[in-house]
């Protein structure tokens, strides 16, 4: 029982990941996206959170460390694994940065899952505020694309992309109360899905002996290092308090003003306001200095 609570925790972590990190980020899905292909890339990231799920538990780590920590491997996995976006050698390490830590842990872990899992401590006026607030975001980075996309504007589309799936990280969150703590399967089928992201590692590694591929290992021991200093393996890592289903709901206030706002802008015609550099240099350096903090506390703590 409790391997199949870990499979579905896995599997609407992966759905929830996606809207953040694949929906909120392209903005508008490609003219040749299908449901199959929408339905595929929530497996593989369902996989990627599985391995971060797997860390969480092993180092037994809880709150807002194992959020934003389990998010980066899920990052790191991303991008690392299922495609090769960090091993770009240009600019000199961009792409290690952004988007694994900057879009993945800090903006999709840190928001989407953090704060969504907060409700009970926020209340409902504070997430609507959180959820308005992630709109806004949205709306703004949307703008981006103006200068990288010519399918940009079709409003159904827009809707049934960011609205229709958002109902996912609503499902997500509501299905998560029911679970409330993470469950700990056998030590064997923790194994299963770092394994299997090994294998994938290991087999591209040959087919394409690149130096830079060697920064993955390096960083995720950084990361599990890390969790397994901060880590408590004698407490359960609780996956917050319950809220009521109506308060999970509010979240589609922010794809709603995405879906408003955005092509309001597109119409406009401003361009794509900066969108990507202000983005990605506050994005980078917040994560960055919050994962430097949680290196610091690590070097500090005395070992478990």
């Amino acid at each position: 029982m409790e391997a199949w609570r870990y499979a579905l925790l896995s599997l609407l972590l992966g759905g929830l990941t996606v809207w953040g990190s694949e929906n909120l980020f392209w903005s508008m899905p490609a003219a040749d996206l299908t449901p199959v292909q929408w339905g595929l890339t929530v497996v593989a990231y369902a996989i990627a959170a599985a391995v971060a799920l797997s860390a969480v538990i092993w180092a037994g780590l809880g709150g807002w460390p194992a959020v934003f920590l389990g998010a980066a491997i899920v990052g790191y996995m991303s991008e690392g694994v299922i495609v090769g976006t960090i091993y770009q050698p240009s600019p000199p390490l961009f792409f290690l940065v952004w988007t694994p830590l900057a879009w993945h842990a800090l903006i999709t872990g840190g928001v989407a899952f953090g704060l969504g899992r907060a409700g009970a401590a926020l209340g409902p006026w504070r997430m609507a505020l959180v959820w308005g607030a992630y709109g806004l975001f949205g709306a703004f980075w949307a703008q981006y694309w103006v200068s990288e996309r010519s399918d940009l504007g079709a409003t159904l589309a827009l809707a049934v992309y960011l609205i229709g799936c958002g109902l996912v990280v609503v499902l997500a969150h509501v299905v998560m109360d029911r679970i409330g703590t993470l469950p700990r399967p056998k030590p064997w089928v923790l194994w299963i899905a770092p394994g299997i992201a090994a294998a994938v590692w290991v087999a591209q590694s040959i087919a394409d002996p690149n130096p830079m591929r060697v920064v993955l290992p390096v960083i995720l021991a950084l990361i599990l290092w890390v969790m397994r200093r901060l880590g408590d393996r004698s407490r359960p890592v609780s996956l917050g308090g319950p809220v009521p289903v109506w308060q999970h709901g509010l979240f589609l206030i922010t794809p709603v003003l995405v879906v408003v706002l955005a092509p309001m802008g597109w119409a406009q015609g401003w361009g794509t306001l900066g969108a990507n550099w202000i983005v990605a240099v506050l994005s980078i350096l917040g994560s960055v200095v919050w994962l430097g903090r949680l290196v610091w506390r690590a070097a500090r703590t005395a070992r478990r």
